[in-house]
């Protein structure tokens, strides 16, 4: 009798201390809500998950004692869910509750847009409150939150303890960041959200439209080829941020399910065909070649297979990756063969690489949630399509160069009335290219606008985090993304100093030119070695009238350029100014003929000079005779441009024998007493 009371003893302690741990267990589990939660909040450590492997499961078979015990909760989870590419069905389990007297509004938050079916039930004390069928698959109209993601707006009762359960099957990656957020903190991240959206594809637009013009001045096909490739890249982000799905094919789902990696296979086929023709592998690079070519046949038919089985998707990423890394190597074989695209290139995948590696660290929580972190792909993304407009930019400069070397050929064959003929049409051509350079520069001007805007919003909002070190960590990158932002700012003004048209009025301040020369001097005889010495003569009083910012950068580039002249031997570099009467001297850059009393500041230096045939190039823009990272080819076009504005010209003097006879620039402006 005593062993029988000591055996229920022992059982009913037993059964206490199990029902005290699981009460312990299940409180452990309940998020607590309250009006002081700042968000948003990732839930990944408060989820009970189960899997479905069977994917026929209802709520009401979840709750069954046997299947509800099985929910597994990793409190130490500190990133989203991955279960990668999986043909079950998960349910995810949320305990909250309300403890404050009032009621709290939240939105639950789950920030994938690639999810099939997704299924939310909201409880209150066990009776279901809100029932909820979505996921890509079904219709738009369905949604509880009208947004590319599936997001829940939910009232917590005040004294309350609800129940969420979430089904979701998908044959995408199943990613599940699921966020908890306050709705007007949600309402504000979307606005942004959307006005960064705006911003990456109003940059893709503007560079599709750039090349479609190159297309139609030059008929080559890279430029084509480059678009295609632009826009493939364009509808991959589409696809993968749930944009398709919103606004371009809502009633598509095999589209939706498909979209990212099929998009993002073909963008990667048009980019390396792009970096067979730039690196003209079939010639410099035969076997190499024939392992791009065997590359860009299997993602040929990557979408087409996705379209019939979709169980290929999860090969997909390493295919995509490896094609990736196969263009970074050829580009860096390229580099080492000398090849002046492959620079280019290069950089651009680097660009690139760097954006994704900074997605994927995000995915493995490794960097904190920011404006940055988030949407570091689409900037490694939209910088790679930059340094690629700046490669075929530069490519169409080599075929401007050959045309106008077949033209100059062309102009010895004919007459002169010919010759006359075929000036003016070069002139037009140059008018051209000024005009579209303006208005590439006001594009980018306002969209960098608008980018700069929105940076100063972000450190604006960052006084609201409480986290010192997220917050020092994202003002740090605003300013980052502040300094590189007045820089591009910086080069879109001298782009628009070279465009300058004559019939815009322009607002100049003018300084003493004597003073201007000074300010320039003092600044440039610090970076100047011990084997440079300037030297500064001056005789008029008479300011020449310009703009002393324009004057400023003028006498900067043309100093940088005699020191870079004798930077092997070094020697004297004389600034002078003086008031001189000249007849019949031609401008070198726009070939009129001065006659007249005029102020002439000139730089000479001693060093090698310029061949003759050179001369008549070097104001052209993104002409340069020296080596690559050393000159964009814009300083001599840019002092040509002030110069002319201000209804000067410039003459060029240099001799290339017998040596260290050097160059002279001589900058002609009317003498205009005031």
């Amino acid at each position: 009798m005593k062993k029988n009371v000591i055996h229920y003893l022992i059982v009913i302690t037993f059964l206490s201390f199990q029902l005290i741990a699981n009460v312990a267990f299940a409180k452990a589990n309940v998020f607590a809500v309250s009006p002081s939660n700042q968000s948003p909040i990732l839930l990944s450590s408060h989820l009970g998950i189960f899997e479905d492997a069977s994917g026929i499961l209802t709520l009401a078979d979840v709750q069954k004692e046997d299947v509800a015990k099985q929910f597994q909760t990793d409190l130490s989870a500190n990133k989203p869910l991955n279960m990668s590419y999986t043909s079950s069905a998960y349910w995810l389990r949320l305990e909250l509750e309300n403890s404050s007297d009032k009621p709290i509004e939240r939105v639950l938050d789950v920030n994938h847009s690639l999810l099939e079916k997704l299924d939310f039930y909201f409880q209150t004390e066990n009776q279901n409150y809100q029932t909820v069928h979505t996921g890509y698959s079904q219709p738009f109209e369905n949604r509880a939150y009208k947004s590319r993601i599936f997001a829940f707006p939910i009232v917590l009762s005040a004294h309350s303890h609800h129940t969420i359960y979430l089904r979701i099957q998908t044959q995408n990656a199943m990613i599940i960041p699921v966020l908890l957020w306050v709705p007007n903190d949600f309402y504000i991240q979307e606005r942004n959200e959307y006005s960064i959206q705006a911003i990456y594809f109003g940059l893709v637009l503007a560079i599709i439209l750039l090349n479609l013009i190159f297309a139609l001045v030059t008929k080559e096909f890279d430029y084509l080829l480059y678009v295609g490739m632009t826009i493939f890249v364009a509808f991959a982000f589409i696809g993968n941020r749930g944009f398709g799905s919103e606004f371009l094919w809502q009633d598509l789902t095999w589209l939706t399910r498909i979209a990212p990696l099929s998009f993002g296979s073909l963008a990667l086929t048009s980019q390396l065909f792009f970096v067979r023709r730039m690196l003209d592998t079939p010639i410099s690079l035969p076997k190499i070649d024939y392992v791009l070519k065997l590359f860009i046949g299997v993602q040929i038919i990557i979408p087409v297979v996705l379209l019939f089985t979709f169980q290929f998707a999860k090969f997909v990423p390493i295919i995509l990756a490896t094609s990736a890394l196969l263009a970074l190597i050829v580009s860096v074989i390229g580099m080492r063969k000398g090849k002046r695209n492959a620079y280019f290139l290069f950089t651009a995948f680097s660009l690139l690489a760097i954006g994704v590696i900074g997605n994927a660290m995000l995915v493995l929580a490794l960097v904190p949630v920011n404006i940055f972190t988030i949407h570091s792909s689409q900037m490694g993304s939209v910088l790679e399509l930059v340094v690629f407009t700046f490669l075929l930019i530069d490519r169409y400069q080599l075929i401007r160069e050959e045309k106008q070397k077949n033209a100059m050929q062309l102009l010895i064959a004919h007459d002169e009335n010919k010759l006359l003929n075929l000036q003016v049409n070069q002139m037009q051509k140059l008018e051209s290219i000024s005009r579209l350079t303006s208005g590439i520069a006001h594009d980018f001007n306002n969209i960098l606008t608008g980018m700069l805007g929105y940076n100063e919003l972000n450190k604006f909002y960052s006084d609201d985090i409480k986290d010192e070190e997220l917050k020092a960590d994202i003002l740090n990158n605003a300013i980052q993304v502040e300094k590189a932002g007045y820089r591009a700012v910086d080069l879109i003004k001298k782009m628009m100093a070279y465009s300058r048209q004559g019939t815009i009025k322009i607002d100049i301040t003018v300084k003493p030119t004597i003073e201007i020369i000074n300010e320039v001097l003092a600044m440039v005889r610090p970076g100047l070695t011990s084997i440079f010495k300037v030297q500064s003569d001056t005789h008029t009083d008479f300011n020449i009238q310009i703009d002393a910012i324009d004057l400023h950068q003028i006498l900067t580039n043309l100093l940088v350029n005699a020191r870079d002249a004798m930077k092997e031997q070094g020697g004297d570099i004389n600034v002078s100014l003086n008031v001189v009467t000249v007849s019949d001297s031609i401008c070198t850059a726009c070939g009129k003929s001065l006659s007249g009393e005029f102020i002439v500041l000139s730089v000479q230096d001693h060093g090698t000079g310029i061949e003759e045939e050179i001369i008549n190039r070097i104001f052209d823009p993104f002409f340069t005779t020296k080596v690559v990272g050393e000159g964009t080819g814009l300083g001599l076009s840019t002092v040509s441009g002030m110069v002319h504005h201000s209804n000067g010209h410039v003459f060029v003097d240099s001799k290339t024998s017998p040596p260290n006879q050097g160059t002279a620039f001589k900058l002609f402006f009317p003498v205009i007493k005031v």
